[in-house]
């Protein structure tokens, strides 16, 4: 399996380096070294900006249901979802699993306490994502790119039956246990031994952790002041996003519009969802590309401008978590280790 996610990652790559050839070597190595070192930082700035954002919305929530976790060990716990679902293909819901057992383990909590704050992390995400893509939509339609305006459409309507139905679920404690078991069932299907030796502790998790999580996930969405002011983190953690994006343009010496940057983000994290590759890398690049492309942006501007913006995004961000993980898995390694003695 491992050489199968590897494989993607490589087609990513190669999709990469026919999207500079593309745009032409010459003109994307002319921009760069053009480029404007301040606003590059700038843009960096801004997503250590946007982590902090977004930990901070995420303290609320845990501080919401007593769970003491320090600053490091939330932003640590971010990076290594960030990580998980950089390397797994599809709606990237595979890191919150990791997330919830990385804080767990530091803080000591159930399971099902610290998932609940996650999924409503990822909730209070999708609020901003619905404003901004109803914003991008209209934007497009008074531009009167009739393409663009049926993808946002199109886009529309599948994220929010996504979203709903991901709602249903996680409100349902029998359709939640109904999902985990079916995800099991299938982990059978291609690990059998593995999914045997580890049934018993799996049902157990079920069956105690999932009516936690039901409890204070009700609780944490009826909690006002915690929903208030983690929805202002999320608004802030998105337009630093939007931001990141105009001060790369600004770096290469080709300003854009805020509104520009709202249409190709929106339509990458949706389209980001249902990837196969890993990340999308390779693929987002090549969508947010050919975005920028029919609003008007050069090609080699918008080439060079979105693989900036993914190195800070994507590439640079990955490589943290990854080495977040492996510090934690000897960490892991030498509490085990003490438990023994």
């Amino acid at each position: 399996m491992e050489w199968k996610k590897y494989s993607l990652i490589g087609l990513g790559l190669v999709i990469i380096i026919l999207l500079i050839w593309w745009a032409g070597l010459e003109e994307v190595v002319g921009i760069l070294k053009g480029a404007r070192l301040d606003y590059f930082l700038l843009a960096i700035l801004t997503y250590v900006g946007a982590v902090i954002t977004w930990a901070l919305r995420w303290r609320v929530l845990l501080n919401s249901l007593n769970i003491k976790a320090p600053f490091k060990t939330i932003v640590g716990a971010l990076f290594v979802g960030v990580f998980i679902n950089n390397v797994t293909p599809g709606a990237r819901g595979g890191g919150e699993p990791v997330r919830m057992y990385y804080l767990s383990k530091h803080t000591k909590e159930p399971y099902g306490h610290v998932f609940a704050t996650i999924m409503l992390d990822r909730i209070l995400d999708v609020i901003p994502v619905v404003v901004m893509l109803l914003l991008a939509t209209l934007y497009v339609y008074n531009l009167g790119s009739v393409t663009l305006t049926m993808t946002l459409l199109l886009l529309d309507a599948s994220f929010a039956f996504v979203t709903l139905t991901t709602v249903g679920i996680l409100l349902s404690e029998k359709k939640t246990k109904g999902i985990l078991y079916w995800f099991y069932r299938q982990f059978g299907r291609i690990m059998p031994k593995k999914a045997a030796k580890y049934e018993e502790k799996f049902i157990h998790t079920v069956e105690v952790s999932v009516p936690q999580f039901q409890e204070k996930f009700k609780f944490l969405l009826k909690h006002k002041k915690a929903f208030l002011m983690s929805l202002f983190y999320s608004f802030a953690f998105w337009f630093l996003v939007l931001l990141r994006s105009y001060f790369i343009f600004i770096s290469i010496n080709n300003p854009i519009k805020l509104l520009d940057v709202m249409v190709v983000q929106m339509i990458g994290i949706v389209v980001g969802m249902f990837m196969i590759i890993p990340g999308g890398a390779g693929i987002i690049e090549l969508i947010n590309s050919a975005v920028y492309v029919l609003l008007g942006i050069d090609k080699e501007v918008a080439v060079t401008a979105t693989i900036l913006e993914r190195l800070i995004s994507y590439w640079a961000p990955t490589i943290i978590g990854a080495g977040v993980m492996t510090h934690f898995g000897i960490k892991v390694s030498e509490e085990k280790g003490e438990g023994k003695v």
